[in-house]
């Protein structure tokens, strides 16, 4: 079965300064702080009752016992350097990313060892294991791509697919595994933020003020009037609200650019002067 390949867009901004390395864990008393952002650090495996935890700082794995509901540690393995994400394979083995270090550490859980180091592009970020036959897939933010590895064959050189986005980092998958999804971290896709529904005098507002962000959704001067939640399928809302919960609390707009001052909604409306 050939898994599938999508990207979802976010918008944030991010300065990184790099240093090419490929130390294995340091001590606190030689730590840099390249400021590595955590990707998904925790990992619960639910068979044997261990939550693996990246050691960023130190450049370590952490296992923790948590079969008693109280996390015990049981011990530490060195990694590389900045470990931001661990992902479970099985109740046995765990691949770590290694932002600094460019690489991807696969630990023996039994023993509390690293058995296989693979190198990969530059500022790998998340991994997530798909597909039928089963793959890894590695996203490499500062190079826009994944890479895609057979777990069973880690001397083979991986699949390269690039990604249109820069710095394409978080990984997510479907329930049924042949799709996988990526979060880009600076899309450059041409959206951004409308507030709606926030406190004006505790963002800052009040007296004449108006707080940060403005509540642009509830303006009345707004396509509908400063009705919030906005209708999302023409005037109505698909599904329609339900009256028996009540009043559904307001809501922020994301909005996309797509001409000079053409600012649309997901129900095609044009938000371009409130923008």
């Amino acid at each position: 079965m050939t898994t599938r390949f999508w990207s979802v867009f976010s918008i944030c901004s991010l300065l990184v300064i790099l240093l090419p390395c490929s130390v294995s864990g340091q001590g606190l008393e030689n730590w840099i702080n390249w400021e590595s952002p955590p990707v998904h650090p925790l990992d619960l495996i639910v068979e044997s009752d261990l939550l693996l935890a990246t050691n960023t700082a130190d450049g370590y794995l952490e296992v923790h016992d948590v079969s008693s509901g109280n996390p015990e540690h049981l011990m530490s393995i060195p990694v590389g350097l900045d470990p931001v994400t661990v992902r479970a394979r099985s109740s046995s083995e765990a691949w770590v990313v290694n932002r600094i270090s460019d690489s991807i550490s696969v630990v023996d859980l039994d023993s509390g060892a690293v058995r296989w180091t693979l190198r990969v592009e530059d500022e790998p970020a998340d991994i997530i294991f798909a597909g039928n036959p089963e793959r890894a897939y590695v996203s490499c933010s500062g190079t826009d791509a994944i890479l895609v590895f057979d777990p069973e064959d880690l001397a083979a050189a991986p699949e390269r697919i690039s990604v249109i986005g820069e710095e394409p980092r978080g990984l997510a998958k479907s329930p049924d595994g042949t799709t996988v999804y990526c979060a880009i971290f600076e899309s450059g896709n041409g959206t951004t933020l409308l507030g709606g529904g926030f406190d004006e005098t505790a963002m800052g507002g009040g007296n004449g003020v108006v707080g940060f962000p403005p509540n642009v959704v509830n303006d009345p001067a707004g396509p509908y009037g400063g009705v919030n939640p906005p209708p999302n399928a023409g005037t109505g809302f698909e599904p329609p609200l339900n009256p028996a919960v009540g009043t559904p609390p307001p809501v922020a707009l994301i909005v996309q650019r797509f001409d000079q001052d053409v600012w649309l909604d997901d129900n095609g409306t044009d938000w371009g002067p409130l923008v």
